[in-house]
């Protein structure tokens, strides 16, 4: 995802950093609108003004949206790690794919004493302490999906489907189905999305190199097919991406999985 000079991004603590890629918060919000590329990542997006506090389960997308925001509020979120929300929200990846929904009776987790944290400014604490509480009490393990998620991740995309199916030690048509559900999208779409990421770093990090070679260095068949997954994804050229400079939303240490 993009984000404005104004978000800061909080990593978890470390009993969540299995489950939970990072916290961000937005200060006193200016932007009109936040945009958001593929990630295959599900957040939780709290908007706060004087009044109220309003709470959101967003999916993951797998196309550019640019979603409105209001000015002058405090927006914070929590970004789980692909395939981890299903420990959190009770509806599946698949069902929230592309669209949004109210966080009301969706959370597995209470939203209780928010309101408290919010007005004390500890909101990252707070829900450090909440989603350790609930963690250590649920004790996730471990699922062949995440295996198989795990070698798409680490291989940055480039990776046959197939390989990642036999992780999964099922039918090709389960695997399938599971992936679906847990993720959000098919194997192969997501893939393409860790690719994709991966592009926009290098571009955003080495301005020296060609598209040509970035596109051998993940494992483009060349750099028409880069340009031609990147602009589907992003909405705009991998060389416009670069003339603009915009900062993508990345964990680097992305590998890092349930113990």
């Amino acid at each position: 995802m993009v984000f404005n000079a104004q978000e800061m991004i909080v990593p978890p603590s470390p009993a969540l950093r299995g489950v939970v890629n990072h916290y961000w918060l937005c200060l006193n919000n200016s932007s009109p609108a936040y945009v958001a590329v593929p990630d295959g990542a599900i957040d939780i997006a709290f908007r706060v003004d004087r009044t109220s506090i309003d709470s959101w389960v967003y999916g993951t997308t797998t196309a550019r949206v640019d979603i409105p925001l209001d000015q002058q509020c405090h927006y914070f979120g929590i970004r789980f790690r692909p395939g981890q929300s299903r420990h959190f929200i009770q509806a599946s990846a698949y069902e929230l794919t592309n669209t949004y929904e109210a966080t009301q009776g969706l959370l597995k987790f209470s939203l209780e004493r928010f309101t408290e944290a919010v007005l004390m400014g500890n909101i990252v604490q707070h829900f450090n302490r909440v989603l350790e509480a609930y963690v250590a009490q649920l004790s996730p393990r471990l699922q062949p999906i995440d295996h198989a998620i795990r070698l798409i991740e680490a291989a940055r995309g480039a990776v046959p489907i197939g390989e990642a199916a036999e992780i999964f030690g099922q039918s090709h048509r389960q695997f399938e189905r599971v992936f679906l559900e847990t993720v959000g999208m098919p194997a192969k779409t997501f893939a393409r999305i860790m690719r994709f990421q991966h592009t926009a770093q290098r571009l955003a990090s080495s301005g020296e190199l060609s598209l040509a070679h970035i596109a051998a260095e993940l494992n483009y068949s060349d750099q028409s097919h880069m340009s031609h997954d990147f602009k589907r994804l992003a909405g705009l050229s991998p060389r416009q991406f670069f003339q603009t400079h915009v900062a993508f939303l990345q964990d680097p240490d992305r590998e890092r999985v349930l113990n």
